[in-house]
């Protein structure tokens, strides 16, 4: 008897062995977007783009420029695209639009326009005590009434202090829409096992590439790799997409704009065979990956191909390895928009983490 009881035990610890090792080897997700939804919620309505925007009226004729402005701000790439379409909307819709993505609200404590009193009905107290201390608040609320929302509530003490605070918190307000626009990008994007961890070993980072994208170049000599995906079915209505990362020593810090044009002009030129429309050439400051660097936007041809479309490229440097990156991100879209799709590919690239 005992003779069996050490057999049983010798096979038990095989079989979870070999189920760890089963569960270490199989294909993984990667689950940072998974507590985006809230699934328990009924579906939601509308465009990922679209903000149905309530205020009254006073407040709009005040307000609908700076609104504009920010939520329809536009981006040079072929041509210029906007991150959101601005819908105004009358609050007596709100039982039907309440199941929409994306909603907000500008009103005050104190006025009575239609849209200031279904606030005032909405608010707790305690918030609304809040307002009244400091003059205006912005408080938002995610998958209140479907799984996948966003509600913005800018709330002002009158239409004073609306328009001050809604004007000094306007890029607050498109960057948290912007925020959850590319997350929701990124849960659908990660619904599918990703490249192995140990495919990247070679490399000084590592990133999480979903495995429908197949490996475009590797071309270890000029620190470049690149991937695609590619739909099976070819006919314009679905995008190319392309995700590269350059790599070089940099003892010191001297990447500039002018550096990220420079590379990645010659990686047009070598990898691709591309150049770069230099008249839609955009370079600004910005945090990638969470490195302080540089982001250029812009168009890419190949006449060779016939073919153009939309890039932004991400450089920063590491100074813990002295190493310089830069992280391409392109598309091949001609029948559709490609912002849409560079945030996508944003998302991805972000993942990168330098070793």
């Amino acid at each position: 008897m005992k003779h069996l009881t050490h057999i049983f035990l010798m096979l038990l610890t095989m079989l979870l062995l070999l189920s760890c090792r089963q569960s270490q080897d199989a294909p993984t997700r990667y689950r940072a977007f998974e507590d985006l939804f809230d699934h328990s919620k009924p579906i939601a309505f509308g465009e990922d783009e679209d903000i149905y925007v309530f205020c009254g009226q006073q407040i709009r004729s005040k307000l609908e420029p700076v609104i504009m402005a920010s939520l329809e701000r536009e981006v040079a790439l072929v041509y210029n695209e906007k991150y959101f379409r601005v819908i105004f909307s009358d609050v007596k819709e709100m039982e039907r639009l309440q199941r929409f993505k994306n909603l907000l609200f500008i009103g005050t404590i104190e006025e009575g326009d239609p849209v200031s009193r279904y606030l005032q009905q909405a608010l707790d107290p305690k918030l609304q005590a809040r307002v009244r201390q400091t003059t205006g608040e912005i408080f938002q609320s995610k998958n209140r009434f479907v799984k996948d929302q966003l509600i913005l509530q800018v709330i002002g003490l009158d239409n004073e202090r609306i328009t001050d605070l809604f004007t000094l918190s306007a890029n607050r307000i498109f960057d948290l829409f912007l925020d959850r626009y590319t997350k929701r990008l990124a849960y659908q994007t990660y619904q599918i096992n990703v490249i192995e961890p140990d495919f990247f070993e070679p490399y000084p980072f590592s990133l999480k590439i979903p495995n429908n994208y197949q490996l475009y170049a590797n071309d270890k000599n000029n620190r470049f790799l690149s991937f695609l995906y590619r739909a099976r079915i070819q006919n314009g209505k679905h995008p190319d997409k392309f995700l590269s990362v350059y790599y070089e020593p940099m003892e010191q810090n001297v990447l500039d704009e002018k550096w990220l044009i420079d590379k990645r002009t010659d990686i047009g030129k070598v990898q691709f065979g591309d150049s770069l429309n230099v008249q839609t050439l955009r370079t600004e400051s910005f945090t990638f990956a969470g490195h302080q660097g540089f982001r250029l936007s812009g168009a890419w041809i190949n006449l060779e191909k016939f073919a153009g479309g939309a890039f932004q490229s991400y450089a920063f440097w590491d100074e813990k390895t002295k190493q310089a990156f830069l992280v391409d991100t392109m598309t091949f879209f001609p029948e559709g928009d490609k912002l849409p799709v560079l945030m996508e590919l944003f998302m991805i690239a972000s993942t990168l983490k330098v070793k």
